[in-house]
């Protein structure tokens, strides 16, 4: 068998006697990867470093230091799934069949080993952590589906809430704006022109009240859009590092007029995102904003952006806001953030609808933002983008679809578990 055909997940096997270790290597090194060690802690640090690619720990009961079973044991709150193979010699027998009952040990095995028995348990092994590594998969595919499902009936909702603010405001608002656009001219006609009145005060009222009005009625307008979003095309190439300078520099004389500390640790690995360009700088707009308006003098913003894998091995930029500033009271929840007009700042004139937006844009690139409140003080929001701009929340139907397609994977695991 050639190495190309390997088994994808490791072995580790861990015996204080050499030649056992050598032994086995000589025999099973053209089938699986295999790593050895002479005693627990060596090999509990292989499995740090290997993580899930070791499939399989097989080990020795009596090694100097700490027993086969210690090392199972730890193993298992480090990765639940690895199988653990226990090899005792008879008079460990009480000890093996203990472990195996706890649930530390899948399987025991006799000295001296039988290679071609050995051989089979191994490849049945393999098996059992396939399925197990196919749960989870399912298990992490289903919360992804939850969480965009989620997502998706909050923009819904807010689309909702849109479509009825611009019913019932709208026309309360033509009225207001009747009434103000008439009030200048009733007013002059109304002043004596002997005694006239410095009309500047009305003048300048209808002015800002006009400003108002716009605003809340491009407020609406956005929320609207909102109401019939879709997935945003991502054709932009962009450097994140680039645009978080530019948007530092369009506000640094608002970050320096409060006196906030800005810092940004951005990974040098940080690769090109594909992006629906305007909408993503607006959304880097909005959140300085959100910083701006919220913190107090002398608060820190610490800006961090680095890439990870999920368990499907599919790659995100993470890009995560913290910052120190007091918000909300005490019961409030950080989820709240994305509601619809919920401020941090409680400022009657603040509409809050920035991080709404913030949610909306991130959704439609594919992506989830979350919030969590920091101890003692403060807010982190982060944002998973996926680099694949093809990758995007899964649908309802697709999650069933998958989920009728692994029915075999859940009958086999609970075999296994019977």
């Amino acid at each position: 068998m050639i190495a190309a055909t390997r088994c994808p997940h490791h072995i580790l096997f861990v015996d204080d006697e050499e030649k056992a270790l050598h032994y086995f290597r000589q025999c099973f090194e053209d089938e699986y990867i295999i790593h050895t060690a002479t005693n627990a802690a060596d090999g509990y640090r292989l499995l740090e470093i290997h993580g899930a690619r070791i499939g399989i720990l097989m080990t020795d009961q009596r090694m100097t230091g700490e027993s086969g079973i210690e090392l199972m044991e730890r193993a298992r709150r480090l990765l639940p799934n690895v199988v653990r193979i226990l090899v005792t010699a008879y008079t460990d027998y009480d000890s093996a069949v203990n472990a195996v009952n706890e649930g530390r040990a899948w399987r025991y095995l006799h000295k001296p080993l039988d290679p071609v028995q050995l051989g089979a348990v191994l490849e049945e092994g393999m098996a059992a952590y396939q399925t197990l590594q196919d749960r989870d998969r399912l298990l992490h595919e289903r919360a992804e589906t939850l969480r965009g499902q989620l997502m998706a009936d909050k923009v819904n909702g807010m689309g909702i809430l849109a479509e009825g603010l611009n019913h019932h405001m709208r026309n309360a608002l033509t009225v207001v704006r009747a009434f103000i656009d008439l009030a200048p001219m009733k007013l002059m006609e109304e002043i004596d022109a002997r005694h006239p009145r410095d009309p500047s005060f009305w003048i300048e009222t209808q002015g800002q009240a006009q400003a108002q009005i716009e605003r809340i009625q491009s407020l609406l307008t956005h929320l609207a859009h909102a109401s019939y979003a879709r997935k945003l095309e991502r054709t932009d190439i962009v450097q994140l590092t680039e645009l978080l300078a530019e948007t530092q520099a369009a506000y640094a004389v608002h970050l320096q007029d409060k006196h906030l500390h800005l810092e940004m640790n951005v990974s040098p690995d940080m690769p090109s995102l594909l992006v629906h360009g305007e909408r993503f700088r607006q959304l880097l707009r909005l959140l300085f904003i959100e910083e701006i308006n919220h913190l107090h003098a002398g608060d820190h913003i610490l800006i961090r952006a680095h890439v990870e894998k999920d368990a499907l091995g599919d790659e995100y930029a993470v890009i995560t806001f913290a910052d120190n500033g007091a918000w909300g009271g005490p019961k409030d929840s950080a989820a709240n953030l994305f509601d619809p007009f919920y401020t941090r700042s409680r400022k009657p004139d603040d509409f809050g609808v920035n991080m709404m937006a913030c949610y909306v844009t991130i959704h439609l690139h594919g992506g989830t933002v979350s919030a969590r409140r920091l101890d003692p003080q403060g807010l982190e929001l982060t944002m998973r983008l996926p680099l694949d701009p093809d990758k995007n929340t899964q649908e309802a139907e697709e999650f069933l679809r998958r989920a009728i397609s692994h029915d075999a994977t859940w009958s086999q695991r609970g075999e296994l578990a019977a």
